[in-house]
């Protein structure tokens, strides 16, 4: 699970990334009534609260913005507030397939790891495949490879059911979260060193595989066509080596929640293209 911010690179990329948000393919909420010209801008307010790293037992407060693009016309598609940062470069029959970022908070040493090492900020780059078996739900699957911090390359498995009920958007799905040995190490390890100068924990070398499974779910309501209020939360169980890691069993919790409030605003932004002379408009695609 990961509940991110916009900082440093990522600010920058995601603002980007985001146009159009990775997600579904059905209508959750029908665009501003205008001309089938512009851009439909989704500019969010975030509060959540996740750990305050991997295997931590400590919730930590992180405000952070986001913002989508999709044109006039288009329908906002399905995505959930614990998916990488992407968008669809092939979008075909139910199947999406695209580049995705993420990244991860950088790990200190508060919190009982005093003595361990620092993991820095990780900066996730990779690909997305998402296909729409039938209506109103959907399997999503990211892998991503950490270019800093962890330097490893991790996977996230999505499954969601959602469903509109008047101004209400409900969705439920389950997660599975997988690691290699270098993401493991990062997180979950212990040298005999760092267990002599942490006092607390005893020396562990973890390895990868899959890393968490739980679940997600989300309550949206829309206020109007322009403005909605999201509510969701998860949890999920740290498994295998990681899971046995002294770090979560001994100074942290093998259980990783996460939970948020996010305020969305939509506006329009006119093409610039429609105000061009009308011989090069009309080379428009």
């Amino acid at each position: 699970m990961r509940i991110t911010a916009l900082r440093t690179l990522i600010s920058a990329f995601t603002v980007v990334l985001c146009a159009p948000i990775s997600g579904g393919a059905a209508e959750l909420i029908p665009p501003p009534k205008t001309d089938s010209k512009g851009w439909i801008v989704t500019v969010s307010v975030i509060g959540a609260v996740s750990p305050s790293f991997p295997g931590s037992g400590q919730m930590r407060p992180y405000p952070f913005p986001a913002v989508a693009v999709r044109r006039v016309g288009e329908p906002e598609t399905f995505s959930t507030p614990d998916e990488g940062f992407g968008f669809p470069v092939f979008d075909y029959g139910g199947l999406r397939v695209g580049p995705v970022a993420n990244f991860v908070f950088q790990r200190g040493q508060r919190d009982g790891l005093f003595g361990l090492r620092r993991v820095a900020l990780t900066h996730e780059i990779g690909g997305f495949v998402e296909y729409h078996p039938f209506d109103h739900f959907r399997m999503r699957a990211e892998m991503r490879q950490g270019i800093d911090g962890h330097e490893g390359f991790v996977a996230a498995f999505y499954a969601d059911a959602y469903e509109s009920v008047g101004r209400f958007r409900l969705s439920v799905g389950p997660r599975i979260n997988f690691g290699d040995n270098n993401y493991a190490n990062a997180y979950f390890s212990v040298t005999p060193f760092e267990a002599l100068v942490n006092g607390r924990l005893l020396p562990y070398t973890a390895t990868g595989g899959f890393t968490s499974a739980g679940g997600m779910a989300t309550i949206r309501y829309n206020f109007t066509d322009e403005t909605a209020v999201s509510v969701y939360g998860g949890g999920q169980r740290l498994l295998g080596s990681v899971g046995s890691s002294p770090i979560p069993n001994l100074i942290g919790s093998r259980n990783q929640f996460n939970a948020g409030l996010a305020l969305s605003y939509s506006f329009v932004v006119a093409d610039p293209l429609q105000y061009l002379p009308e011989p090069l408009t009309s080379l428009k695609p």
